[in-house]
């Protein structure tokens, strides 16, 4: 063990083959492509003989062509498995609804990954990360068989296996600097396409707006302001291009721009303060701090009378929540959230089941509503239906992840030291942004939090071989 988590042995001359993201799996993938994509032809064959049905063959064929390209490039099944992730490309393309691209794509890339280790026999999953995460996994399914509602529990907990599965196949194939800032601007990419829909949603009458793309994972304006803030700090990925600094610049305060208009059209509060503080915490890691915070409060001062009424109307009530019907909801819902960590300590009331054990056993005295409450609060939401041993791994997770950035220790030498320090800032400021904004959600299983976790993990692997790399050098 080095320090935290135990370094990556890699010889120095191993680096391209066994760092980079964009190498190939080697011969071997090529002939193993090869007789898939045969045999798959074949299949096709008689399916279109069969049934003569131009969807399936369609399908069919995107799935061979899928495979065939990620056994030779697994990069490009992680790059395939964010967009899922963030966004449902059926949404944009009905067609697409057909084909079961998550399990494709994330199976198909997770097989390259094992490929990758049975060739050079250096998969990586000792990390205290992986050991996390497997536990909270565990976790979920226990708290299935006593559930208020255990089919809905097991489905959560299924689709929790494709985060676990989505964070190893992120740390092996993440292992350089250019494979993350790629894969991030990938995901930067698909927060713009929220933040489009999102202001096109608003600009169609909304009253507050939520992505009409991806609707199925963020329906709700709270969640997608979430993901909006989250993203900003990785938006930073662009000003790496050094030698054009005036567009790169340009181009990167018209994202934060962009984004930060889709935050405050979403009128979520939670989204707000999420925003103010990842735009303060990037101005104070600037060179000019003072002028930077100073600029931030004259925008955001003179940007206040040019906001509809119904925006600032809403922001002001930040400050009176005493007031706030909503406001005063969340209150009951995380009171209800406590009994329920109480009387269920070792097993919560199940995973996704938190609105049903509100509504039949947990209302508390007071709520005089009807509505059958959600967490609205992560921590909450993770201890109410995990119970107190899901909270703690939950949280320790998240803190470990914290404390690791704050301790990486990266050498001045070398033309990749600045790189390295500013993504560490990002992903520390993404990790910030992330809990602002879930404190007033429900989002413990949010793919964003998950992937700022993996970035942790290959950013600490990119740094230890760096290190490695300087000491052998020396």
């Amino acid at each position: 063990m080095s320090g935290i988590t135990k370094q990556v042995k890699t010889k120095p001359s191993q680096k391209y083959d066994r760092l980079s993201g964009f190498s190939s799996l080697g011969m071997n993938s090529h002939i193993l492509a090869g007789i898939i994509a045969t045999g798959m032809g074949i299949v096709f064959l008689a399916v279109s003989l069969l049934f003569a049905s131009e969807v399936i063959v369609a399908a069919l064929v995107l799935m061979a062509i899928a495979v065939v390209v990620i056994l030779k490039w697994p990069v490009v099944g992680l790059i395939g498995f964010v967009i899922i992730s963030f966004i449902r490309p059926a949404d944009i393309m009905p067609s697409l609804a057909a084909i079961p691209l998550a399990k494709l794509i994330g199976g198909g890339t997770f097989l390259a990954v094992l490929l990758k280790h049975i060739r050079s026999k250096d998969i990586l999953f000792q990390y205290k990360q992986t050991y996390l995460l497997a536990t909270l996994t565990i976790i979920l399914f226990v708290s299935v068989p006593l559930s208020y509602w255990p089919s809905r529990s097991l489905e959560i907990s299924m689709d929790f296996t494709k985060i676990l599965i989505f964070f190893l196949i992120f740390i092996n194939i993440v292992r350089d600097l250019k494979t993350l800032r790629v894969v991030s601007l990938v995901a930067v990419a698909c927060m713009c396409i929220l933040c489009y829909s999102t202001i096109q949603s608003y600009l169609d009458g909304s009253l507050r707006a939520a992505a009409t793309i991806g609707a199925g994972l963020y329906g709700d304006s709270n969640d997608v302001a979430l993901m909006l803030v989250t993203s900003i700090p990785l938006v930073g990925f662009v000003k790496f291009n050094q030698k054009r600094m005036i567009t790169a610049n340009f181009l990167y305060w018209g994202i934060v721009l962009f984004l930060s208009a889709g935050v405050i059209v979403t009128e979520s509060r939670g989204g707000l303060l999420g925003l103010i503080a990842v735009l303060m915490l990037t101005f104070m890691r600037g060179r000019n701090k003072l002028k930077g915070i100073l600029i931030l409060l004259i925008v955001g001062l003179l940007a206040i009378p040019f906001l509809p009424a119904e925006i600032s109307e809403r922001y002001k009530t930040i400050g009176e929540y005493g007031d706030d019907p909503s406001a005063m909801n969340r209150l009951y819902a995380w009171q209800a959230g406590l009994d329920m960590m109480i009387s269920r300590p070792l097993y919560g009331v199940g995973i996704g089941a938190f609105e049903t054990a509100f509504g039949t056993a947990y209302k508390p005295d007071g709520f005089n509503s009807a509505r059958w409450m959600a967490p609205h609060n992560t921590l909450v939401q993770i201890g109410a239906e995990t119970g107190i041993v899901g909270l703690f791994i939950f949280l320790y997770l998240y803190i470990f992840c914290m404390l690791q950035l704050k301790r990486i220790r990266i050498r001045q030498t070398g033309i990749n030291y600045q790189r390295l320090a500013q993504t560490r800032d990002i992903i520390f400021t993404g990790f910030v942004g992330f809990a602002i904004c879930a404190f007033f959600l429900t989002q413990a299983l949010n793919y964003i939090l998950y992937f700022l976790i993996a970035s942790t993990v290959c950013l600490h692997n990119i740094n230890s071989f760096r290190n490695q790399t300087t000491d052998t050098n020396k």
